[in-house]
């Protein structure tokens, strides 16, 4: 736990890069400080995407002294835009008329104590989501201990990569894993951590990432849900709820530990919150005749939108499809809602509304298309097997990753199942209620494109802003759009798991057909109906105390127009979801953590016990820097570059480098390296001085000797020095090659000098 305390500047840091450079220019445009502090994630990732794409190019090298300073000047950008943003509104103009310029553009009324109260609430709601989310990592895994799994042990050390060839481009920053070969990976994920560490902190700086995406999760939910609903109920439930799931942020963050595509669902929440509020201004705008005008106006909102896109795809491509899936429904909605209005006019109206429809024959059309480019067909290419129907109807509705099938996974499954009925039925009711409106109303409003429910708004320039505050829960219903959300991504996440088809290959590419990766994103549909859910149980309750009060008051004759606290029922009923949950299934969460990063406690990804790594850690004092060590990867040889600080022959679970023919005699043939005098030759050309030897046995459900056969059953007897031994692991030095001038290149990695290991 001190290790944990001791990386808190690191994590403030990270989240203070991520937070700033957006926030203050959403702040600019009036937005409110929840929504923008939920939003500014993507905007920041969308700049370092731009950026380390940009620098290769001008010959600049991705480094923090380089990336950070322009992540600053975002920020100060921002604050001067804010400043004279609220300078205008507050002197309807720039004129000072005789207003000291410091009161101008800063000094604001102070707030109430209820607002105050307010915003206290939601914030400490927010906090508690993050424990809750990050107790399981914090108390289960040492933070220098490396999550033990497939993709994590890439994306480290793409990290360490980053910071040795001070190249963070999608493409071919990475190339160092892939030992030459140029190839496209997004990168946004391990650009903004390589910001924050140094050649000895990889994993450290990686694992306070998860608690920094964490926090960026349950904010971005707060957020979402505080623009869909009034319901402050709703809103503090939110961040709770989406603390405790099991998919996202437990299993996406924990045990599978997918960074890349992870950082991409976490920043999905916070940009669809500011999408739908620039969504609903463009609407008003336009049914009040603003034309042309009115995309005038939001021009500043699609540049912060565009940049926030990318962001996304720079975490990875899936995000994209993932906040489109999730948006479908409102975007749909609200275009057939301006073509309808657009009809009724007749005449000219005709010709726009056909271009409306148009517009939504291109939402639909435009991710088909891109489903079919060679990138994300060759995502799709990926070996990963369907189940049955049976598999895809039990993990649609309620999904679940495979996790220990505890008491706690149990009752938190009951608990969501009950939030889920209740919310999904408190939406249609509404729907029901509000559906005899005006039609054109009710579609936008069915759509959230009718008004803002922007409850955090501290300047007025909301109008609903202090209608919300004052009635809380009944200010606003939600819209019945989240149900349609839920129900695409329910069926993606069955599609995964249906047997194999073509539309599987088709629809579930950016994901790698994987559910795992999906269900992050389902949670977010879901954490809106499940706190609904909890909004319309506390509502219930009140109801029926106020209206007991009511009575007994009226039988003594006294006023009978009071009404029950609502927070105690708050706090009663959270506290009872907290328990009854087992506080989301931690025993299963806390035994999801030990599995990847307790050495003595691994599952099946496992690779390196704890005398492994003693024996990685000694690397640096009992090898040269310019070591270059030989062993399988998956058996814990990976682990030499990031722990280790020795260039390996393959820094990645998968054998994919350039040297396709030198690759293929090691992983084949080096058991022959007496007798074989290819494997020396290739020995000497490449430079490789240790080899990494391990017991051969199961990774999941194949034997490692299966993949790299020459890696084993080796003969150290002759032609090997023993260097070192942990655990099963032994490290030899190669003698049976003669001499060999090392290939690591590790002089530069000693002293921080870069270079290229080309």
């Amino acid at each position: 736990m001190l290790a944990w305390w001791m990386l808190l500047p690191t994590l403030l840091a990270m989240m203070v890069a991520l937070v700033l450079p957006g926030f203050m220019w959403l702040r600019a445009g009036g937005r409110s400080s929840l929504v923008a502090i939920g939003a500014a994630p993507a905007f920041t990732f969308g700049l370092i995407t731009i950026l380390s794409v940009a620098y290769p190019a001008l010959d600049i090298e991705w480094e923090p002294s380089t990336a950070l300073p322009i992540l600053g000047m975002s920020a100060l950008g921002g604050a001067g835009a804010w400043s004279l943003s609220f300078f205008r509104r507050s002197n309807d103009g720039f004129s000072l008329r005789g207003v000291p310029l410091r009161e101008a553009i800063g000094v604001r009324k102070p707030i109430g104590g209820r607002q105050a109260a307010i915003r206290a609430a939601t914030w400490g709601a927010i906090l508690v989501g993050f424990i809750l989310a990050a107790l399981p990592l914090v108390m289960g895994a040492a933070p220098a201990n490396p999550v033990q799994q497939w993709d994590p042990t890439f994306h480290q050390n793409g990290v360490h990569a980053i910071l040795y060839g001070k190249n963070a481009s999608p493409f071919g920053g990475l190339h160092e894993l892939y030992g030459g070969r140029n190839v496209y990976y997004p990168t946004g994920w391990h650009a903004f951590v390589s910001l924050f560490a140094r050649y000895d902190s990889v994993v450290q700086a990686s694992n306070v990432s998860s608690l920094a995406l964490m926090a960026v999760w349950v904010i971005g939910l707060a957020a979402l849900v505080s623009v869909l609903t009034a319901s402050r109920t709703a809103i503090m439930s939110a961040p709770i709820i989406g603390g405790m799931l099991l998919n996202m942020p437990a299993d996406a963050l924990t045990m599978y530990n997918q960074w890349p595509n992870s950082t991409g669902t976490a920043l999905v929440p916070g940009l669809a919150a500011i999408a739908i509020v620039a969504g609903r201004r463009l609407v008003a705008d336009l049914r009040a005749g603003d034309g042309m005008r009115a995309f005038l106006r939001r021009i500043p909102q699609a540049v912060f939108l565009l940049i926030g896109a990318i962001g996304l795809v720079g975490a990875h491509p899936s995000a994209a499809f993932s906040i489109l899936a999730f948006l479908i429904a409102p975007l749909l909605a609200s275009i057939a809602s301006l073509a309808r209005r657009a009809y009724g006019r007749g005449g000219r109206g005709q010709l726009v509304a056909l271009a409306w429809a148009a517009l939504a024959l291109v939402v639909i059309a435009a991710p088909l298309l891109a489903l079919s480019s060679s990138k994300i067909r060759a995502m799709g290419s990926y070996r990963r097997d369907g189940s049955n129907w049976g598999e895809a109807f039990m993990h649609a509705f309620l999904p679940y990753p495979p996790f220990s099938n505890t008491s706690g996974n149990i009752q938190w499954t009951i608990v969501q199942f009950i939030l889920l009925i209740v919310g999904i039925a408190a939406t249609a009711r509404l729907y029901l209620l509000f559906r005899r409106r005006d039609p054109l109303e009710r579609a936008a409003e069915r759509a959230g494109l009718t008004d803002d429910a922007d409850v955090d708004a501290e300047e007025g320039t909301l109008a609903s802003a202090q209608e919300i505050e004052e009635s809380e829960e009944e200010a606003q219903p939600l819209p019945c759009w989240p149900l349609a959300s839920y129900a695409v991504l329910a069926a993606l996440t069955g599609l995964a798991y249906s047997p194999n088809s073509a539309l599987r290959t088709y629809l579930l590419a950016p994901w790698y057909k994987d559910a795992r990766r999906i269900m992050g994103v389902e949670d977010i549909a879901l954490t809106i109906l499940m706190a609904v859910g909890v909004a319309a149980i506390v509502r219930l309750i009140h109801t029926v105390w106020t209206r007991s009060l009511q009575r007994i008051l009226a039988e003594r004759g006294a006023d009978d127009n009071i009404e029950a606290p609502r927070w105690p029922i708050q706090f009663a009923v959270g506290l009872l979801v907290l328990v009854l949950s087992s506080f989301g299934a931690i025993d299963a969460r806390n035994a999801a953590v030990a599995q990847v990063y307790d050495p003595n406690r691994l599952g099946k990804p496992g690779m390196a016990t704890i005398g492994e790594l003693a024996m990685l850690r000694r690397m640096p004092y009992t090898t040269a820097p310019d070591a270059l060590i030989l062993g399988d990867p998956i058996a814990g040889a990976a682990y030499s570059e990031m722990i280790g600080g020795r260039k390996a022959v393959f820094p990645q679970l998968n054998t994919a480098n350039k040297d396709v023919a030198s690759q293929k005699i090691l992983i084949q043939r080096f058991h022959d390296i007496a007798t074989d005098p290819e494997v020396c030759e290739v020995v000497r050309r490449l430079g490789i001085t240790h080899f990494y030897e391990e017991e051969d046995g199961a990774y999941y459900n194949f034997m490692r000797s299966s993949r790299h056969p020459g890696l084993y059953n080796v003969d150290t007897s002759t032609g090997f020095e023993l260097v070192d031994a942990g655990g099963t692991a032994k490290l030899w030095k190669i003698t049976a090659c003669g001499d060999v001038t090392p290939g690591g290149g590790r002089e530069a990695f000693a002293t921080g000098v870069t270079g290229s290991r080309d």
